[in-house]
């Protein structure tokens, strides 16, 4: 079974796949809070994580630190339940507008459900999290 990165396309598909989802995110009123700086790198921070997350080569890690330096970008957000289904919509938008495998799509989406239900959580302080 290959990976999803290799299912999607590669690096050329996630570079793809971020520069559309923050065109649809900076796009939108609920979500732009979150974002300090649209002009920041967000679309090729983004492809870093999602090339090492969906089995490409571990970009990510290598470069800005991994799992603990994007969970730690989260803390302090306090993500809403609206502001975390628009993320996920506007990903899953994305994959469409990029015309990305189905394949890929079907397999993908679970990551994003959970991952952004996880960015939600630790979003909070910890006396103000919901139980798993």
């Amino acid at each position: 079974m290959s990976s999803l990165y290799e299912l999607a396309g590669g690096g050329p598909a996630m570079e793809r796949l971020c520069t559309r989802f923050y065109a649809l995110l900076f796009a939108d009123a609920i979500l732009t809070p979150l974002f300090h700086d649209q002009g920041e790198e967000h679309a090729e921070r983004l492809a870093l994580w999602l090339t090492e997350l969906l089995g490409g080569p571990p970009l990510h890690t290598q470069e800005r630190g991994g799992f603990a330096v994007m969970r730690g970008a989260h803390n302090g957000l306090k993500i809403t339940e609206e502001q975390r289904a628009a993320w996920a919509g506007h990903m899953r938008q994305a994959a469409l507008d990029c015309e990305l495998p189905l394949e890929f799509q079907q397999r993908f989406m679970p990551f994003i459900e959970g991952g952004s239900t996880f960015a939600q959580r630790v979003s909070w302080p910890v006396d103000q999290r919901w139980p798993r």
